[in-house]
């Protein structure tokens, strides 16, 4: 059964209350992963939009659902985090799909077992971070370790960063457990283990893991660049040879280090915010290994460089390529859509591939690939991640999609395989899987799930698009040919606007790969658990209403105003996009210009904000009455100084401490300074994030003018978000709206701090017990101001 009663909803509601949704907009959020089909291939697929979507938070809930499902013959389908593009968690038969976010606890760590056992929603990079607090860290971690989760790569299979030394994932886990169809709970371990790994939850759905870890300990990065591909291999090939003691080995193809150079920097406040370390246009491998073993690698490497024709690279750009390790996604702004193929070959065939694919393709293909050392033939294997940048919304985007089962027909001939099955490639299944094991796969699965309501279609279950793919497969130089004559244009800039959506907006919804990295840190996100509440998910709808899928409404406003402004996300981003930026111009378009209605709370502080002159509804006459009387003849209204305290409206109306002690820490430092008095008003952040610019503006005037009435050039703020205003936000309005600014802004730390390091200035002993404290980074102060240590 695909469609859900009205009994079932209530069932779900009582088992997972707020942790189930059945909002349209929310399920759809869950209906994809990070692949873009074809527009003509995708109602192949069906309708993908799940009846529900569950958070179960433990085991026994995973398994409570289990049997009220089978028991409903409602279709489960398990979803990590969605980071892979073969369609594994697309509910093709709709019903419910399982979302792990709730289960991510570190159930046990064994420091003398080198172990860790862990929920299998948890993510690697939050993991991770847990482990280095006790001197442990992971053994291998996937290029998208900053979203993935752990069971989920066990589900998916695959290898990754540490793979050269750890080889492929399920080698390094030593168990699971998993909730079987019929809702009972199994172990599994050693070759049991076949039975769950690359099986997408077809068997069962994995409730949590316990891998193998290693001593955290400090890495160096050595990169090598190669003009052939024969170098290259032989490169790697000698380095495994002489058995350098090498933890990790990475690689990009020329055209990969050529596109990079070309990708836009992160950005911030609309300046380039890093530096452009420029690649060689060639073979660039990356060695990663520990320090302790640095002497011995080196060297080593240093005598195989010379031998295979090729040269040492910077440590500026080692570092830098080690640093953008999980960056593999960046140039796909440049096209802004990228058709993925994956593959697995021997490392002896890497060069035959590597022209095979040259010759074949004439479409340009960035290419990454990861090496690891004992493969499944007893000789090093490389995982090959290309990308053919394209655009999905163009129709010949069905014609360079081709080309990706070209190069898989080329990695077969040469003795390799597609990566994984999913969805789409389950006709693979037994050159990926070997018929041994697919034979016992299969045998497993009618045993336990003879109904077929896990994960229906995917891994070796029959499916319109797999057929489809296996049937194109048979006209593939037909294909390939219409591919390679379509024309692409990379890096073309998005000219108009699209269903009223900004130019440049509309580039960025299609360039974001869905990676996942902009989720779990998004604190719009965690408050709330849902991923429409976060960038991903913004991108996605946005995507959806430019093809006129969907229409705004009072929620969906209210979604994209819900952004706390922190920018986390634009740091993040695999495609380094400016994602804050863009919402803010969204806001503007949203209540300005189309009138919608703000976050009411917004409402009632832009009322009290024009009356007033601030955001919490106090009286005008009453805003420096926290002011304290012994100081007025020194710094009070009226006073020139070349300096203004702006105390803000929290510090003027509710937290008055902030501004006496901001005050009286000035003074005692011997900085001159004035206030502006009653005619002071909020610095504007709330209308401005409020989309209500018009009210924005005029309070950004009559700030200005008072500030300047003062004869100060200089804003000292306490608040980070006034600070911020004054930094950032009122300069470039001003030259918007042809204001004269010339005013320097600065938070009260720096002040004082520079008083402190001239010696003119020391905090007094105030005889009280030294106590614990917690420090409040602000995100205004630190990735917007960039004040981390004043």
């Amino acid at each position: 059964m695909a469609v859900l009663s009205a009994e079932h909803e209530i069932h779900l509601q009582r088992m997972f209350a707020e942790r189930v949704t059945f909002d349209r907009v929310e399920r759809k959020i869950y209906s994809h992963d990070i692949g873009d089909l074809p527009r003509l291939i995708k109602p192949l697929i069906g309708n993908t939009v799940p009846g529900a979507v569950v958070q179960p938070a433990s085991e026994d809930e995973l398994a409570g659902l289990v049997n009220w499902a089978r028991e409903n013959g409602v279709p489960l389908t398990p979803r990590g985090k969605a980071t892979s593009g073969y369609g594994g968690v697309l509910p093709i038969r709709q019903g419910i799909v399982v979302d792990y976010y709730r289960m991510k606890k570190i159930l046990k760590v064994d420091k003398e077992a080198l172990t860790v056992t862990v929920e299998a929603g948890i993510v690697w990079e939050a993991l991770d971070l847990q482990l280095k607090k006790q001197g442990l860290t992971l053994r291998l971690y996937p290029t998208s370790y900053m979203a993935s989760t752990a069971g989920g790569w066990l589900a998916q299979g695959g290898a990754g960063i540490g793979s050269y030394e750890a080889g492929w994932f399920k080698e390094n886990v030593i168990s699971a457990r998993v909730v079987l169809p019929s809702g009972g709970v199994r172990e599994f371990r050693g070759k049991d283990l076949d039975l769950v790994s690359d099986a997408e939850g077809i068997t069962g759905l994995i409730a949590s893991l316990t891998l193998k870890v290693m001593p955290d300990a400090a890495m160096q990065t050595v990169s090598i660049a190669a003009d052939t591909a024969e170098d290259l291999a032989a490169l790697i090939a000698d380095a495994a040879k002489e058995n350098l003691p090498i933890w990790s080995m990475l690689f990009i193809n020329p055209k990969m280090a050529e596109m990079k150079n070309q990708s836009p920097l992160r950005e911030h406040l609309g300046h380039d915010a890093e530096e452009r370390v420029e690649l060689p246009v060639a073979y660039i491998a990356t060695f990663t290994f520990r320090e302790k073993d640095g002497d011995a690698v080196r060297q080593g490497l240093k005598g195989l460089t010379v031998k295979n024709n090729s040269r040492l690279l910077s440590s500026r750009i080692s570092e830098h390529e080690w640093e953008k390790r999980f960056k593999v996604m960046l140039v796909k702004r440049l096209g802004p859509s990228l058709v993925p193929v994956e593959v697995v070959v021997p490392l002896s065939a890497l060069p035959k591939v590597l022209a095979a694919i040259q010759d074949k393709i004439a479409q340009p293909i960035v290419k990454e690939g990861i090496i690891i050392k004992d493969g499944a033939n007893g000789e090093p294997d490389v995982v090959i991640l290309g990308f053919i940048p394209s655009d999905q919304r163009k129709f010949n985007y069905h014609f360079v999609f081709s080309l990706s089962l070209s190069i898989m027909k080329i990695a077969e001939k040469y003795g390799g395989r597609a990566y994984s099955t999913g969805l789409y490639f389950t006709k693979k299944a037994p050159v990926i899987f070997g018929k041994e094991r697919l034979d016992a796969l299969k045998k497993f699965k009618r045993e336990v799930d003879p109904a077929g309501f896990m994960n229906p279609g995917k891994v070796f279950g029959k499916n319109p698009v797999s057929s489809l793919i296996g049937f194109a497969g048979r006209f593939e130089g037909m294909t390939r040919a219409f591919g390679n004559s379509a024309r692409l244009d990379i890096g073309l800039e998005q000219k108009k606007p699209v269903r009223g959506i900004p130019a440049d907006v509309v580039r960025h919804a299609y360039s974001c790969s869905q990676c996942g990295y902009c989720v779990d840190t998004c604190d719009q996100f965690y408050g709330r658990g849902w991923e429409s509440q976060s960038p991903r998910g913004k991108w996605y709808w946005l995507r959806e209403y430019m093809e006129g899928r969907e229409e705004w409404n009072q929620k969906v406003v209210d979604t994209f105003l819900s952004c706390t402004t922190c920018e986390l996300c634009s740091i993040r981003c695999s495609e380094s996009l400016p994602i804050e930026p863009s919402w803010m111009k969204l806001r503007g378009q949203l209540i300005t210009d189309k009138k919608q209605m703000t976050i009411p709370p917004l409402e009632m502080m832009a009322e009290s904000l024009k009356v007033n002159g601030n955001i919490w509804a106090g009286y005008r006459k009453n805003r420096t009455d926290w002011f304290p009387e012994d100081m007025l003849a020194k710094h009070g209204p009226g006073v020139k100084s070349k300096n203004v305290y702006f105390a803000g409206c929290t510090a003027s109306y509710v937290e008055h401490d902030i501004g006496i002690a901001s005050v009286r820490i000035l003074d005692a430092a011997g900085i001159e300074f004035t206030i502006i008095g009653n005619e002071e008003n909020c610095c504007g952040t709330p209308m401005l994030v409020a989309g209500k610019w018009e009210i924005f503006a005029e309070n950004l005037r009559r700030n200005i003018e008072y500030v300047k009435a003062t004869g100060a050039d200089t804003v000292i703020s306490s608040c980070p978000a006034c600070d911020m205003m004054w930094r950032h936000g009122y300069p470039n309005w001003a030259k918007k709206l042809g204001i004269k600014y010339g005013i320097t802004a600065k938070h009260y730390s720096e002040v004082v701090s520079e008083k402190i390091k001239s010696g003119d200035f020391i905090f007094p002993a105030n005889g009280q017990a030294k106590e614990r404290v917690t420090w409040h980074d602000s995100c205004h102060m630190g990735r917007v101001s960039g004040l981390y240590d004043p």
